[in-house]
This record gives structure tokens, sequence and C-alpha cells, in this order.
């Protein structure tokens, strides 16, 4: 069986570490997604063969071990909620960009947090259905509902948004 390459690693960590972040963000802080992106990467270079599909294997190993560093500091904690709100900024702000990145942010955090996952899964993770459903353990006709349902909610609140655009 074959080693990973290592300038294979280095073109996946350039094609999807960003989203990978950006999903571990939905639970930890900054610091803690960076770390929990690069131990994705070092368990990726332990494996004995490549997965066959690296870039969902890569958002599994970050959901479960999110999920994992939760279930952690819950029981040092005893914290009653399993999933915080997002503690980083998902959105850097550009002044090339008509949208408005903390309004952008604000009306994600309010969106129920399986539908939060399945967006940024899908938008910034580039995930297919079949991967996100695989990921969350859903069927693939529930997810599709649970994204359609998440971006009607965000358009709805986008467009009743007194400053959903920045004036150019």
């Amino acid at each position: 069986m074959a080693k990973i390459n290592p300038d294979k690693l280095i073109e996946w960590y350039e094609a999807c570490g960003s989203e990978l972040r950006l999903y571990a963000l939905q639970w930890h802080g900054h610091q803690q997604a960076e770390d929990l992106v690069q131990d994705a990467f070092i368990k990726l270079l332990k494996q004995r063969r490549c997965p066959d599909h690296v870039r969902a294997w890569l958002f599994r190993v970050v959901r479960n071990s999110s999920i994992s560093r939760l279930r952690e500091l819950q029981s040092r904690k005893k914290a009653t909620q399993m999933f915080p709100l997002t503690h980083g900024c998902w959105f850097e702000p550009r002044s090339d960009v008509q949208l408005d990145a903390r309004n952008a942010q604000a009306i994600l955090e309010t969106l129920p947090s399986e539908r939060r996952e399945i967006v940024v899964l899908r938008i910034w993770g580039q995930l297919s259905f079949r991967d996100i459903a695989d990921l969350i353990e859903k069927s693939i006709p529930w997810v599709h509902r649970e994204y359609q349902a998440a971006l009607g909610m965000i358009k709805t609140r986008l467009e009743s948004s007194p400053c959903h655009t920045r004036q150019a």
C-alpha cells in the first residue's frame, strides 16, 4: 500500500484548508479550529492508503474531532449545550463585495445548527449532497430539503434586513 505523498497533502491543504477551518468555527474559536484542521491533515498523512473522497474524509475527521472535543469540554464544564454559536468570524469583509459580512454572519448564526452545518458544508466545503448525507448520517433528500429551507430562510432574512447590502 502506497503512503500519501507529502506534495499531494500540501495540494489538499491549499484546496480545502480554509473551508475546513470555517467548518470547525461553528463549534470552536479560531485557534482551536486551526488545530483541528492541522490534526485532520496529520491523520490523513498517517493513513496507509488514500481515502476515496479525500475532501469528504477530511470534513468527517474535523466533524468527529470537533464533537469529541466538545464532549471533553462538556464533561469538564458540565455544559448543557452541545454546540455553541460561532466564536469566530465566518466572513472576511472585503471592499469589493456588496454583502455586509457582519449581517450575513448574524443571519447564518440564526439558522438551526443542522441547517447551518449543511449550508457551510455545501457552499464553503463544496461537498455534494451525497457526501453531506453520509457525513451527518441523514438521507440525501432530507439534506437537500434542509439546504433549500436554509437558503429560503437566509434569503428572507437578507431581504428583510434594513442594511443587507453596502453602499458602493
